[in-house]
């Protein structure tokens, strides 16, 4: 039986809008129940499985992401299956290095020291399935993996913590999230079974393909990590001229923001990918540009309404918990929601650079975005604390958007040119 695409996108939303409803919940919780350097320490967790993804990603998911288009599950299996095998070897002699590292480094929780090394191993492999499965079209099996292990488990972690104060702890929730990253392995294994990708995955790995997605990845590589470095390179900024509590504070309202920027990204930008891939590839410009439109439009209203939302809940949640310190940052908060709403029209831009193999561009625009960020960023938390760090992301989101809709409808005016010449 066939699921209707209208009731898979809303299936979809109301998934991430439970995600963002129980992240929201996390937040308050970890400030509340762990304290600003506990929030501190969950913020910096949080960027390292961010960031090595793009780490020791090498510009290839980029590739397979448009290239299993149109594949069946089987039919992508290998390619995916030849993806996996880098990654693997990549975790490996990354997490030999670490260790190697640690023992000239100061020293810090040999627990917690472990446990971000296995979520950083965990959350990779995570995303290397799941832009994959958004090709393929399964969004709808790609956002209930994402689900259950960004924030089934938040419930349960906080119910353990408020009725044991002794699981208060970061140890006892990062655990819980390693818990959720295996059951939502357990559950893609048993799909791909459903799928029948067994017989491909038997066959050979395919050197050849890998050299060759290698010699054309590396500027991909380079923008990924920039990407990243532009979402997560900020709290580390803060972290070092404000403090760790102060890191607490700007990763609280950051995941906050961030969450409507995730919502917006996986429910409706990552859905568009094999639309406007298809699109381009029929050398249709007018549905092409029919289909952005429509796209933009989508975002743009869901991730206004999503910023209202989510601060008019913040603001009532803070006032319920008596938390009138994070109250006294509310500008900070404003300018965050602001840049994430720019922010998610901004992914769907560079989803639209993608689907028109603009790779380069694609690339520049990361490339350049790190560094202004980091730039900006290093600039106002020096001037104006963590104001100025607001102040720096929504300027950067602001100028890296510009400059994705400038390329973008150099690219849509061709397609408006016959309609004149025919009228």
């Amino acid at each position: 039986m066939r699921i209707p695409r209208k009731l898979v996108a809303l299936t979809n939303v109301f998934i991430r809008s439970a995600t963002l409803g129980l992240r929201f919940l996390l937040s308050f919780y970890i400030i509340k129940y762990l304290g600003y350097d506990a929030a501190g320490v969950y913020g910096l967790t949080v960027g390292v499985t961010g960031i090595t993804p793009a780490l020791i990603g090498w510009g290839l998911n980029y590739f397979i992401a448009r290239e299993v288009v149109g594949m069946s599950p089987a039919e992508a299996a290998s390619r995916i299956r030849n993806r996996l095998f880098i990654t693997i070897v990549s975790l490996a002699l990354t997490t030999a290095l670490m260790i190697m590292f640690s023992f000239f480094a100061q020293r810090t929780s040999a627990t917690l020291f472990v446990l971000i090394a296995v979520l950083a191993w965990l959350e990779t492999i995570a995303l290397d399935l799941h832009l994959p499965l958004i090709g393929l079209g399964k969004a709808l099996e790609a956002n209930v993996l994402v689900f259950i292990r960004s924030a089934a488990w938040v419930p349960c972690i906080v119910g353990l913590g408020l009725a044991l104060p002794q699981l208060r702890s970061m140890e006892a929730l990062l655990s819980a999230w390693i818990v959720a990253n295996l059951l939502a392995l357990a559950l893609l294994g048993i799909m791909a079974w459903q799928w029948d990708v067994g017989r491909t995955l038997s066959w050979q790995i395919d050197f050849d393909w890998i050299l060759n997605r290698l010699r054309r990845s590396w500027h991909i590589y380079i923008s990924d990590v920039s990407l990243v470095g532009l979402m997560y390179l900020d709290r580390y900024i803060v972290g070092f001229f404000l403090g760790l509590s102060a890191t607490g504070v700007y990763t609280f309202f950051w995941s906050l923001s961030n969450s409507l920027q995730t919502l917006v990204s996986t429910a409706v930008v990552q859905t568009a990918l094999p639309t406007l891939v298809k699109a381009f590839s029929s050398e249709d410009r007018f549905a092409w540009r029919n289909a952005i439109t429509a796209e933009f439009y989508k975002v743009i209203s869901i991730s206004v309404g999503m910023a209202l939302v989510i601060f008019a809940a913040s603001e009532v949640a803070l006032r319920y918990m008596s938390m009138q310190g994070l109250s006294e940052h509310r500008g900070l908060f404003l300018l965050l929601l602001a840049a994430s709403v720019l922010r998610a029209c901004s992914d769907l831009g560079n989803v639209a650079m993608l689907s028109t193999q603009k790779d380069t561009s694609y690339a520049a625009i990361n490339i350049i975005g790190v560094f202004l960020s980091t730039g900006m960023t290093c600039l106002g938390v020096a001037l104006y604390g963590l104001t100025g760090a607001g102040v720096a992301i929504f300027a950067t989101a602001v100028i890296l958007l510009l400059m994705r809709i400038w390329l973008l409808a150099g690219l849509l005016r061709p397609a408006a040119s016959p309609r004149q010449g025919d009228a």
